[in-house]
């Protein structure tokens, strides 16, 4: 336990200057903000860190297509995980998992998924990026190279885990004798405080403490940590992983290697982000670049709707005269001011005088200047938000705009497909070491038809091994646009090169996006017509060439006709 709260210590001080900067975003995109008695005196908030946000999300909101190839080109095998895969990604709601997953880099700059096998099952699920920290020398491109990684503030009741299986009795038991002492005692309450503190932003959304619906009266809090670490194997002479489940920084649960839990010898983590650096793993995110820049509109503009409603009140004050002695006054709608005695020469605007409320007409020229910025910052330009700048403006020049923020979000792209296929190698590794029974799979055919089939591991498991062709929706389109510019002009010198026209082909039916099945029936087809292209002789083949010509001679009389 001492070294698992050492390396827990380092990590949370490695991560935690980070916090500050996650709540503000949070915040912001939830459209709340902290009110105070000098700067900003209105709950109002421009919800620039939204818009920039979904902007963003919406370039590169659709999932990459992930096409399985067995190394030894068993096609039988690549079929049925294929469909195993599509079953999981429908079953398991991928897509879901998938927003979720790419909202958080673009809020926070970092994300993490989890993978896991349950009752015979595969899970996955998108965490807070609060209850995961890590080791401060990982490799931000690498998470396998962390000496540990730590899944903190998973909060259950003593009778769950009491009724776990998993979990030893001497664990459960200790667990539960330290809870009768002062110093469990005192320890529950602090997984309370730990509680209520991630549920603080929740309160800022107006939730109240009371209306928590997570534990029922009496029920024992106990935070939970899953700890995977690195520990010296003396009889294998090399570090292997192991995951330590401990309660309340005290009781350990559980002490077991990932190979035994889920058969693989990796972390069980998938993470990503969109701007990496070579030395901090909590790299920042577009959101960091709004975060600033909002809070500073959002000044301005409470300033500006406080400064016209105080010019609405119409307010006025009173000059005190020698001798005067104002009477009682209560003010309301339409009551008049009361006004001293008027001495010789005066007149009533003498005595009784506005309040000046300064103009701050330029303040909406300065906040649309700052929001410009923020947008060229983010690559969210307004034309991508669906917003001309200008009343007047032609094809050419949105094409252009559109293009160049386009090119701005494919260094996103790339790192997210990275993601996505480290996510699909160990979704299969995580398959294949718990491969055991059988599997019922339905395959919707191209006329609509549904096919049933029962499969077993000796039919999809490969001894050489698959490899995942994971291919980005955005980065795609841009690539294949460009390289079918460029081919078509190759084709043009070159149009009896058959290896050219195949590997045309090959990038047209991917631009169709169609399923692997569908685009090998297509090559199958287009495999068969060059084969019986290549078997008529030269004569026949001048021959055919002469009706083709008639033929498309009889059509051009038809038409004058």
């Amino acid at each position: 336990m001492a070294k698992l709260l050492k390396e827990k210590k380092i990590a949370l001080e490695f991560v935690e200057r980070r916090y500050d900067a996650w709540n503000d975003v949070y915040e912001l995109n939830r459209n709340k903000v902290r009110t105070n008695r000098l700067t900003q005196r209105q709950a109002v908030n421009i919800p620039l860190m939204k818009e920039t946000v979904k902007t963003l999300l919406s370039k590169i909101d659709d999932p990459p297509s992930v096409d399985w190839k067995e190394l030894g080109g068993d096609n039988d095998k690549e079929i049925i995980l294929q469909e195993m895969w599509n079953d999981d990604y429908d079953h398991l709601n991928f897509e879901g998992v998938d927003i979720q997953d790419k909202k958080t880099v673009l809020l926070y700059g970092r994300a993490f998924k989890k993978l896991n096998w349950i009752d015979k099952e595969f899970k996955i699920n998108a965490l807070d990026i609060f209850d995961v920290v890590v080791d401060p020398l990982v490799d931000p491109l690498d998470v396998e190279t962390a000496r540990f990684v730590i899944q903190q503030n998973i909060f259950r009741s003593l009778r769950e885990i009491l009724a776990d299986e998993r979990y030893t009795k001497e664990g459960k038991q200790y667990l539960k004798s330290f809870l009768a002492t002062k110093d469990g005692i005192i320890q529950s309450s602090v997984s309370k405080e730990e509680l209520l503190k991630k549920q603080e932003r929740l309160k800022a959304m107006g939730v109240n403490e009371d209306e928590f619906p997570l534990f029922a009266a009496g029920d024992v809090i106990i935070n939970l940590t899953e700890h995977y670490t690195q520990f010296w194997n003396t009889k294998k002479k090399e570090f292997e992983k192991r995951v330590i489940v401990y309660a309340d920084n005290q009781v350990e649960l559980l002490n077991e290697t990932l190979k035994d839990l889920i058969g693989v010898d990796f972390y069980p983590f998938v993470s990503w982000g969109e701007d990496i650096e070579t030395q901090d793993f909590w790299s920042d995110g577009p959101a960091d670049l709004v975060r600033t820049p909002n809070k500073i509109l959002n000044i301005w503009f409470s300033q500006l709707v406080e400064n016209r409603t105080l010019k609405n009140f119409q307010m006025h004050w009173v000059a005190m005269q020698d001798g005067y002695l104002p009477q009682t006054f209560e003010p309301s709608q339409g009551r008049m001011l009361p006004s001293p005695p008027l001495r010789e020469g005066q007149s009533i605007q003498d005595v009784i005088k506005p309040v000046e409320v300064s103009g701050l007409e330029d303040t909406l020229t300065a906040i649309d200047f700052i929001i410009k910025m923020v947008e060229r910052g983010t690559s969210a330009t307004a034309i991508e938000k669906g917003v001309s700048e200008r009343k007047q403006i032609t094809l050419g020049e949105v094409q252009t705009l559109v293009g160049k923020a386009m090119e701005r979000t494919l260094a996103m792209a790339k790192f997210y497909r990275r993601a996505w296929e480290e996510l699909a190698m160990k979704w299969y590794r995580i398959m294949e070491a718990n491969a055991s029974g059988k599997r019922t799979l339905y395959k919707v055919s191209s006329k609509g038809n549904i096919w049933k089939k029962v499969v077993y591991p000796k039919d999809w498991v490969s001894d050489l091994g698959y490899k995942a062709m994971v291919r980005s929706s955005s980065e795609q389109e841009d690539e294949n646009t460009k390289s079918m510019q460029r081919m078509l002009f190759v084709e043009s010198r070159h149009p009896q090169n058959q290896a050219l026209k195949k590997i045309m082909l090959k990038r047209e039916l991917e631009i169709l996006n169609l399923t692997a099945n569908e685009i090998r029936e297509i090559e199958e087809e287009e495999k068969k017509v060059l084969e019986l292209q290549q078997q008529i002789q030269p004569g026949e083949e001048q021959t055919i060439q002469g009706i083709d010509q008639n033929l498309r001679e009889l059509q051009g009389l038809n038409a004058n006709i």
